[in-house]
């Protein structure tokens, strides 16, 4: 099977790394030398030119179950591209930026033009941020699973009634699985013996069908409540989704925005809500609109530098959750190492969701933590897998990965040692940076 990547942006690259990486032959298309010299050190084949030529899509050679990806910044140039190779037979998707064509994250409204799905980079992002936000100890939420798997943070408090204790002397409910401790800027891989410590953070995988009320009793964490009152730093399309999501949820939600543009646009688009016309890098504006009370913040500007310096100052004036939007993927393992809760980034949301709707590809399905020293893999057995047929305490995982869940047809497993893997069960891990490819072998 082949995929074609109009595009060598970050959606692009992320989108040929995790393809290419299953073995798939992988073409990407870009006008740009230096987009194109970076995807040349991916094992892919490089085409530099315009993809809305048909000449060049012609060169392709393009077949039925092939898959065809338009993530260029030009709608247009998307919309043609995947209209032009539909009539091959290929599966097509396309990056529609803005909301001028689309309003949900995802969309078939183009399936009549040859666009099996357009993608919406603000929406998707938007939904990401107000479920974070929502949920404050949340990392990462609904992992391609059929919303099954949750990913949730826990922070020790000195009052937490496993402090001292090691992991094998504390009864975790059954849906529960700890795939890691993050101590200071360590990564830890729990195993029986590991002591918990005050300060830790317990990256915590569960059967998303049943609540946590019960873990948090048992660890002792603060009150997971939602957040009530939030900021947010940017009346663009991703700040004022964030907002309306945020206020159909019941939170009290303000805007800066420094344009008066934007901000009359915002407040004639969100009723309810507060929006105040003003600059953010001025301090005193921050705080005579209430920083210091927030629960939450939320930096959604075109300037991805201004994103990460006013969500700094946020944490320094004690915001408990920022989020702040990047652009450039090589940012985001940075940001989310010096004190800032989330780095959202739009372009990896997009290649993500591609990637979901593209199974049959198979694709490599990774999520990063921890500034990517942590990474979250989905990997499937096969006919071909080392571990088919093998007990977990059996497999030669390496001491850095933990199996937090597998998924068999409809049911959620929580392993223990002597679950046996079976063809098709869907797996998912938490490894080390460095232990993925060894990982991988195993499947």
């Amino acid at each position: 099977m082949k995929a074609v990547i109009i595009g060598a942006g970050e959606v692009g690259y992320e989108l040929a790394e995790s393809i290419s990486r299953k073995g798939h032959d992988v073409i990407i298309v870009d006008r740009d030398d230096r987009a194109c010299e970076r995807a040349r050190s991916l094992d892919v084949k490089v085409v530099k030119g315009n993809g809305a030529r048909p000449e060049l899509l012609n060169s392709l050679g393009l077949r039925p179950h092939d898959h065809f990806f338009a993530v260029t910044d030009d709608n247009e140039t998307n919309l043609v591209t995947c209209a032009m190779a539909k009539p091959a037979g290929c599966k097509t998707l396309a990056r529609i930026n803005g909301l001028e064509y689309i309003s949900t994250s995802v969309s078939t409204r183009f399936s009549n033009i040859g666009v099996d799905f357009a993608i919406s980079p603000e929406l998707l992002i938007a939904k990401k941020i107000a479920n974070i936000i929502s949920t404050p100890a949340a990392i990462d939420m609904n992992l391609s699973m059929g919303e099954r798997i949750n990913v949730v943070e826990y922070k020790l408090i000195k009052d937490s009634k496993v402090l001292g204790k090691k992991i094998s002397d504390i009864n975790l409910p059954s849906n529960v699985n700890l795939g890691a401790i993050i101590r200071g800027n360590n990564i830890l891989v729990p195993h029986g013996n590991t002591v918990l410590k005050e300060e830790d953070k317990l990256i915590v995988m569960k059967d998303g069908r049943e609540g946590s009320k019960k873990l948090r009793r048992l660890l002792g964490t603060k009150r997971d409540r939602k957040h009530q009152s939030v900021m947010i730093v940017g009346a663009t399309s991703i700040g004022i989704n964030v907002a309306r999501l945020l206020h159909r949820r019941g939170m009290t939600v303000k805007i800066i925005e420094v344009s008066q543009k934007r901000a009359r646009k915002a407040a004639e688009s969100l009723s309810g809500l507060e929006i105040i016309h003003g600059d953010a890098r001025n301090k005193k504006i921050l705080i005579e609109e209430g920083i210091l009370r927030v629960d939450a913040f939320a930096a959604t500007t075109t300037s991805e530098e201004f994103n990460v310096l006013v969500s700094l100052l946020a944490k320094i004036y004690g915001v408990d959750k920022t989020i702040a939007v990047v652009k450039e993927l090589g940012l985001k393992s940075l940001i989310e190492t010096v004190g800032i809760d989330m780095a959202a980034s739009p372009q990896l949301q997009t290649a993500q969701m591609m990637l979901r709707l593209s199974r049959e590809l198979n694709p490599l399905k990774a999520i990063s933590i921890h500034g990517g020293d942590l990474y979250i893999l989905e990997m499937n057995v096969t006919k071909e897998s080392k571990i088919l047929g093998k007990q977990l305490n059996n497999c030669d995982f390496p001491n850095e990965c933990i199996v937090g869940a597998i998924i068999r047809g409809d049911k959620t497993l929580i392993p223990r040692g002597n679950v046996s893997f079976k063809k098709g069960d869907e797996v998912i891990l938490f490894v080390l940076k460095e232990q993925i490819s060894n990982v991988e072998d195993l499947f």
